[in-house]
């Protein structure tokens, strides 16, 4: 594996773009894999001193095809680059290893943007328990990371795919023939402007369906109104492009197909209307499996799979997001006992981490496996904060636009919080600003207030004797309202507590760029008697802190003598 990294790291001296390097690998890997001979004869050639760049170049033309065929760069040193291959292992699980280690672990490559987990591949393709000749359909094969998971597991099948953008689909196309999978048709379309797997008027079903799409896009979606693929199902969101690729995928679906989608779509507010109808009405979900936080780079979303069949009476759920799913792996965290989960899967068993529901008796609100499996009796002594009836929002600029006029408010920020317990009093006091926005985002008392950006968490819960006082929370805090004081008491003694506290703590870490985010906020499990608790310590914590203030009072005075 370390040569096969070096190799890497030596071409990638000579070329800028690193898909070029990553066909350039691919190229090597079909070329050792097809005709080692060759290889042989170029480094016997360049051990005799004698030249090889132009017969290198001609037999790599022929062997690849023009249209696959990425030179190496002149510069680099061609017969140290074949010694490195043709020293190396490239059988299909070290190239997997290999691949994965310079896509998900290597993030400044930027490929994690094209590609999926490994392990994440695996378990999608363990799903779907690919028969000899099932023709599989992916609608956005990115770089093609899949195919390699297909290959180890059963190249045995008939694949099918669309892809954008065409420097992708080649690399994809080398990584297929490398996977020697029995067929391939793999063309780079817009799925927006037209179905390409069409006869006539009718479109094209396939055995299975496989895709993980790409969240970080901007699709037109305008066009989709009138399209047979898409008019049946309801208003898509723009900002949630996998329910674009979800919804086209059902068009061609005919026995199974998994799909990896942000948990919010699969909670009423965005997975609604007809398209919902047409899975939960339509008996079209066989599982949902929710996955580990942390296991995709630089996302701060939370991820499930999502299995798709017909005929299905119940609902298959399974919270993988748990300890026996995952270990540390670096920054992140990585995929474990995949067999584990599709035996669940597989033979439907409940477990502490699964759960089967009658269809119709699904919650339609909220599909999650959490949501599930935190209601069942495993989890009698613990709550989602999701459940608890708490408002989120973020902080407000409420000045300097063109409709501020003459008001008195103060502008909080997190100087502004208390040691430990209530704060009563603000500083930043400001006398203009837009009146309807500060109206509108005036904070409560007992509301909680959290940093929503940093290392370490800060927070800090409003004083009763704040109801007469006009303040608005900058645009770095994060403000959670309860329904009554009591719950914000007890929430906020939560938070302070040592396991509250790691709570915020790993979200912030977890996310890569140290925010607090809501949807892994409102994950978080409480315990069911956080109120009794919280209202035994907060008069301990108010003690505290009069004590601490009059210790900082005393101090002040030392530095003035």
């Amino acid at each position: 594996m370390k040569k096969l990294i070096d190799c890497f790291d030596y071409i990638k001296r000579y070329h800028s773009d690193i898909l070029d390097i990553v066909g350039i690998m691919f190229e090597l890997f079909v070329l050792m894999k097809e005709n080692s001979e060759f290889i042989v004869d170029i480094i016997d050639k360049a051990n005799k001193r004698k030249p090889i760049r132009d017969e290198f170049n001609r037999g790599m033309l022929e062997i690849i095809g023009k249209e696959l065929y990425t030179p190496i760069s002149g510069g680099a040193n061609v017969s140290k680059i074949l010694k490195a291959i043709y020293a190396s292992s490239i059988n299909i699980y070290d190239i997997e290893h290999f691949f994965h280690i310079i896509s998900q672990k290597r993030t400044t490559n930027k490929l994690y943007y094209y590609s999926t987990p490994k392990e994440v591949n695996d378990l999608l393709v363990m799903l779907l328990d690919l028969q000899d000749n099932d023709e599989v359909y992916n609608p956005c094969y990115g770089i093609g990371s899949i195919f390699l998971s297909i290959g180890n597991i059963n190249p045995s099948i008939n694949l099918y795919g669309e892809e954008l953008d065409d420097r992708l689909s080649n690399i994809a196309k080398l990584i297929a023939r490398f996977s020697n999978i029995q067929s391939y048709n793999l063309y780079v379309n817009d799925i927006l402007k037209q179905a390409i797997f069409k006869s006539g008027k009718k479109l094209r079903k396939f055995d299975k369906i496989i895709c993980n799409p790409p969240i970080y896009v901007h699709m037109g979606i305008e066009q989709l109104k009138g399209d047979e693929r898409f008019n049946k199902v309801g208003i898509i969101a723009k900002n949630y492009p996998e329910l674009v690729f979800l919804t086209h995928a059902l068009s061609h679906l005919n026995a199974r197909g998994v799909f990896i989608v942000r948990n919010q779509i699969l909670q009423k507010s965005f997975l609604e209307g007809k398209l919902h109808e047409k899975l939960v009405k339509e008996r079209m979900i066989e599982a949902i499996i929710e996955l580990p936080k942390n296991i995709f780079p630089l996302q701060s979303h939370d991820f499930s799979v999502l299995v798709l069949s017909h005929n299905n009476k119940n609902i298959l759920h399974i919270n993988a997001n748990n300890a026996q799913f995952y270990e540390k792996d670096g920054k992140y965290n990585k995929l474990i006992n995949i067999d584990k989960i599709v035996d669940i899967f597989t033979n439907k068993k409940e477990t502490q981490y699964s759960k089967t529901t009658d269809i119709e008796s699904v919650k339609t609100h909220d599909l999650r496996a959490s949501h599930y499996l935190s209601t069942s009796c495993n989890n009698t002594d613990s709550l989602l904060l999701r459940d608890i009836n708490v408002t989120i929002f973020r902080g407000q600029r409420v000045y300097g636009g063109g409709n501020d006029c003459v008001i008195d408010y103060y502008d909080v920020g997190i100087a502004d919080f208390s040691t430990c317990g209530f704060t009563s009093k603000f500083d930043n006091k400001k006398i203009s600003g837009n009146k309807q926005k500060i109206h509108k985002y005036r904070l409560k008392p007992y509301d909680i207030l959290f940093s929503l950006r940093g290392i370490i968490p800060k927070m800090t819960i409003l004083d009763k004797n704040t109801k007469d006082i006009v303040a608005i929370a900058n645009a770095g805090i994060l403000i959670l309202r309860l329904d009554n004081k009591d719950k914000a008491i007890g929430l906020y003694c939560h938070f302070f507590s040592n396991t509250g506290f790691k709570q915020l703590k790993d979200i912030c870490e977890s996310s890569g760029d140290n925010m607090l985010y809501v949807n892994k906020l409102l994950d978080i499990t409480i315990p069911r008697d956080y109120i009794e608790v919280g209202l035994r310590k907060m008069p301990k914590l108010e003690s505290l802190k009069h004590k601490f203030e009059d210790l900082e009072t005393k101090l002040e005075v030392l530095k003035r003598d």
